[in-house]
């Protein structure tokens, strides 16, 4: 599987507080910087490609409004 750099990015965010919830304008800043005036709809766009290149490996839950958070992995 490959991921594109905006999607290894949505990753690796996540990743780095696993389990705890990373706010819309967070991921926005730190994927697409604080220079993006498009819509944060390519946010959502985003993580839903990483979410099915990952399948049931890794589980990314929406919270409506507010972000995202990356379920701990339970290998």
């Amino acid at each position: 599987m490959e991921l594109r750099p905006k999607e290894f990015d949505l990753l690796v965010r996540p990743a780095a507080s696993a389990g705890r919830v990373v706010r819309r304008e967070d991921l926005m800043s730190d994927v697409w910087e604080e220079n993006w005036f498009g819509s944060t709809k390519t946010l959502d766009l985003h993580v839903a490609a990483l979410r099915h290149k990952l399948g049931d490996r890794v589980r990314i839950t929406p919270l409506r409004h507010f972000g995202y958070r990356l379920a701990p992995w339970e290998g």
